[in-house]
């Protein structure tokens, strides 16, 4: 069981780990968000399961995503709300709105994606993601 201590330490360290993975995502920093990640790992994007089974298919699966956000003229993402469900001490769903940036830095998209999260030695890590779109 848990105390409110350890569930705002909890929840801070899950924000932490999120904004890491948005710098390194907006860098493009494929390795970088792969090591934010546990494999297998499983993407559902338009209503579809995409299995990652290894860390190579996360690195083609992340390179493709962001490249393609930079084809569309998505320059930067910012998590504007985030709701935190902790499953007990090691897991949780995280639901984030994100904003998408232009160039300009105009909001471009408006969109949600809920993340499971696994604690592990090396700190909250990605089982997965769901886009809400």
């Amino acid at each position: 069981m848990t105390d409110e201590g350890s569930d705002a330490r909890a929840r801070g360290a899950i924000e932490a780990v999120l904004h890491e993975y948005t710098r390194r995502y907006v860098a493009r920093d494929i390795e970088g968000v792969v090591q934010l990640c546990v494999a297998p790992f499983l993407a559902i994007r338009d209503g579809r399961a995409i299995p990652l089974p290894d860390a190579a298919a996360l690195r083609d699966h992340f390179a493709t995503v962001i490249e393609g956000y930079t084809r569309a003229g998505f320059a930067g993402f910012g998590p504007v709300e985030l709701d935190t469900r902790l499953l007990g001490e090691h897991a949780a769903f995280t639901t984030v709105r994100w904003h998408a940036f232009d160039a300009d830095g105009k909001v471009v998209r408006d969109t949600k994606t809920t993340y499971h999260l696994l604690r592990t030695e090396h700190g909250w890590r990605f089982l997965s993601y769901t886009n809400h779109f």
